[in-house]
């Protein structure tokens, strides 16, 4: 037990030391360098130049411990993720058009990058040698166009737009495009004999979208903390024995929840960034490894980042080119801070046999450097 509380503790410091030695604020966002310290920290980095110090650090017990406190770190940031998405505040300021706009803005860059990845990521090495081709190259394509809620607001607050129109606009887009992005892979990675589980899973969270709120009013404010948190961690549960995912089932409790009813909750996001975190943002990095030359994922990272930017740049144009080029790309830039969503995303395909451990690898360094580039990028594109 010390020696885990003493790796935590180290997990914690060393990221933030290597941010603020080297003043790193402003260009590389603290959750990215932590999972760029757990790459180096991983088998494929420290467990092959020093294995037996990653073996002596890294014990079956303490993996066993990291893993544990990661799903309970991403439980809660799932939930407090879907307490954003509330779709019928967003149609009533938004209008039933907003579905169109993310259609839009997700299925061109879907089908764009799905064709991308047939013609350039046919091959084994990204794969799973056992998954279905056509499967693997749609979800693909789900996970090149992912944006990541969090890391939005994150961006937005940095370039001064957070709170304004064209953030809540964007907002309202990524939080509907997120969840027919999760919805869609959901279903793809349920097929066969999980299906069925799949669809009464769903079906109860659309039943318990319109009874939950009827629920905690009858049972009155002081049972709210207990029922949101057995909320949260039973539809993960839920979710991921219906061959899904828990972050899938702790996502739709927040959405979900209503807003009073998480008010003794104020403060967690932040709270929990601190304290649970980075275990699991250097735990996921510590599993990513490969099988092929590095230089080779460095190569395919940096054309599925292109691949990311054109597509979604097709999407975003087609539907918002009447407000002109540079408020499409400006858009486009900010759609590029896909952080842990696309991340998620890829855990869930790598435990699904969709994908290889070298496409894992590759998902997380394409989603580091999407997420470091989209801030300087909109910036160019800012109205002046």
């Amino acid at each position: 037990m010390v020696s885990v509380l003493l790796i935590i503790a180290a997990m914690v410091l060393l990221p933030w030391l290597i941010q603020k030695t080297f003043k790193l604020e402003s260009w590389v966002p603290l959750p990215m360098l932590q999972i760029a310290t757990g790459i180096l920290l991983g088998p494929s980095a420290l467990g092959t130049h020093f294995p037996e110090v990653f073996t002596e650090i890294f014990t079956a017990s303490v993996r066993a411990s990291l893993d544990t406190i990661g799903v309970l770190a991403i439980t809660i940031f799932a939930f407090v993720a879907g307490l954003e998405l509330k779709p019928k505040e967003i149609i009533s300021q938004e209008g039933n058009s907003i579905w169109l706009k993310a259609l839009q803005v997700v299925l061109i860059p879907i089908i764009l990058a799905s064709s991308a990845f047939y013609l350039f990521f046919e091959d084994t090495h990204w794969h799973h040698p056992e998954a279905n081709f056509w499967i693997y190259i749609w979800c693909m394509g789900v996970a090149t166009s992912i944006t990541a809620l969090p890391m939005l607001v994150v961006a937005s607050r940095n370039l001064g737009i957070y709170g304004t129109d064209i953030f809540r606009r964007l907002l309202a887009l990524v939080t509907f495009d997120d969840l027919i992005l999760w919805l869609t892979v959901s279903l793809t990675v349920a097929l066969g004999h999980t299906a069925l589980n799949a669809l009464l899973f769903l079906g109860a969270v659309v039943l318990l979208y319109y009874l939950w709120p009827k629920l905690l009013d009858l049972l009155g404010p002081s049972s709210w903390p207990t029922m949101t948190v057995f909320l949260a961690l039973a539809l993960s549960a839920w979710g991921y024995w219906s061959g899904l995912h828990y972050v899938l089932g702790a996502f739709f409790a927040g959405m979900i929840t209503p807003r009073k009813a998480a008010e003794w909750n104020k403060g967690m996001e932040e709270q929990q960034m601190y304290w649970l975190m980075p275990v699991f943002f250097i735990w996921t990095g510590l599993k990513v490894q490969w099988s092929v030359p590095f230089f080779d994922i460095i190569l395919a990272s940096l054309g599925m980042l292109v691949i990311a930017v054109s597509t979604k740049f097709a999407g975003v144009w087609l539907a918002y080119k009447q407000e002109g080029i540079k408020r499409v790309l400006f858009k486009t830039s900010l759609l590029q801070t896909k952080g842990l969503m696309e991340i998620f995303l890829a855990t869930v395909l790598l435990k699904a046999q969709i994908i290889s451990g070298n496409m894992f690898a590759v998902v997380v360094l394409m989603s580091l450097l999407s997420t470091i580039i989209a801030v300087p990028l909109a910036k160019q594109f800012m109205a002046k």
